[in-house]
């Protein structure tokens, strides 16, 4: 039998070579067949006896090497190492000392023909291969990010010229009951919590508290499905003039309650009852932004101009549709007496969708605000095109008349509060 040492290298050694290997390890000297080009035999110089058989080098190609001995994966050739021995029986099996004469020469040799050939010494006998680390495992696909929720964002705007304009919550409501029951509100008030709430309250409680309490303030509408909704208040403001209703759904919960085809109804049926100038149902993902941008604080007209992206609904009082009628896509346009109603789509469409439909921009620039980066993106300066009614009056005209008329009647009013309030705390 033979205890066995391998010897895994790069360089395939000749015969003469692997000769001088075998001399530089003290008492040892190998004898080389010519002809054969190979080591015949391995000798100690001073017994003559064999110390052990060398085979090889070995061509290796990289299926010959385990998978797990990892320390000569890039090993290309191999020397067998054979040391002969005896076998004595015992209780054990058998016994054979590292320090028998023969075993240490084949241990030294293997040493210096591993520094000879760039390799490692496997003593198949005792090896046992470095354990791996555990491959890690492999991580989870990420969890695909839910979708976006999206939003729809009504808007109707109407011009507040006189003072007695104290009805458009009475018309919400009305025209919410009567075609869109998810903008009917559970509750409402002008601050949280909320004073009013349905069915507790009867409408006219609604339309009340427009009226008394809604002179600055908004009216605020609460309750699922409307995530945010107010009416303006009915104070004629100087600059801006303009009243809004405003609502926010979350779309999903609108399809959950099949409540999208009595959007448009709604949407036309409100503008037509509080006379809009202008009106628009915007979808996308924003919360709280829509398409047209926020007045400028030193904007001179009440009105900026119409949104930078397409809506899936616009509507159009007389004035502005006789402007865009140009410009809008006849087969998309629905006119009323009352105004006009322009639809890109039959579903609820964001405009990213609306912009392959429309080209950009969806209107001539003139029709829309400039924007001012000085005031944070708002509106500095108002659109070149717009209906007449939504200027600021010149000075010296009716409409101009009525408005200051107005705003020294209510300076008056505050006067005479002020008179009363001081004279009750003497």
């Amino acid at each position: 039998m033979s205890y066995d040492l391998e010897v895994y290298g790069k360089v395939s050694l000749t015969a003469k070579e692997l000769a001088k290997v075998v001399s530089s390890v003290r008492g040892l000297r190998a004898t080389v067949d010519r002809r054969a080009q190979t080591i015949s035999s391995i000798v100690h110089k001073r017994t003559r006896e064999m110390a052990f058989e060398l085979d090889g080098p070995d061509e290796l190609d990289p299926e010959d090497i385990p998978e797990e001995w990892t320390e000569v994966a890039d090993a290309t050739v191999l020397y067998s190492i054979h040391v002969s021995y005896d076998v004595q029986s015992n209780a054990g099996g058998f016994s054979f000392s590292a320090e028998e004469p023969n075993l240490a020469a084949a241990t030294a040799f293997a040493a210096r023909l591993a520094e000879r050939v760039d390799g490692t010494v496997i003593d198949p006998q005792t090896y046992e291969p470095p354990e791996r680390e555990p491959e890690p495992a492999p991580e989870p696909d990420p969890e695909p990010e839910p979708p976006r929720p999206r939003f729809l964002h009504l808007r109707w705007y109407r011009l507040l010229d006189d003072a007695n304009d104290k009805d458009l919550a009475e018309i919400y409501l009305r025209t919410a009951r009567d075609f869109f029951k998810p903008g009917v509100p559970s509750r409402f008030g002008t601050y949280e919590p909320f004073q009013g709430r349905f069915p507790r309250d009867d409408d006219a409680r609604f339309d009340e508290m427009y009226r008394e309490d809604c002179f600055i303030g908004d009216l605020i509408l609460a309750g699922k499905p409307i995530e945010h909704g107010t009416i303006d208040g009915w104070t004629n403001d100087l600059r801006q003039r303009t009243q809004s209703v405003r609502l926010k759904f979350e779309l999903d919960r609108l399809v959950k309650l099949k409540a999208l085809d009595a959007i448009e109804p709604f949407f036309v049926a409100l503008a037509e009852r509080t006379g809009s100038f202008f009106a628009f149902a915007e979808v996308n993902t924003s919360r709280y932004g829509t398409a047209l941008p926020p007045m400028g604080v030193k904007l001179d007209d009440p009105w900026s101009g119409l949104p930078t992206d397409p809506q899936w609904l616009t509507w159009f009082g007389p004035e502005y549709a006789e402007l865009v009628a140009p410009h809008l896509d006849p087969a998309r346009v629905t006119a009323t007496p009352l105004g006009t109603l322009h639809r890109w789509t039959q579903h609820p469409a964001e405009a990213d969708e609306l912009r392959t439909l429309s080209g950009d921009p969806w209107i001539p620039a003139g029709f829309r605000g400039v924007f001012d980066p000085a005031v944070d993106e708002r509106c500095g300066k108002a659109a070149a095109i717009m209906p007449t009614s939504l200027r600021y009056p010149a000075p010296g005209s009716a409409q101009s008349l009525r408005i200051e008329a107005h705003y020294a009647r209510m300076r008056e009013i505050e006067a005479n509060a002020r008179t009363r309030a001081a004279e009750g705390r003497r």
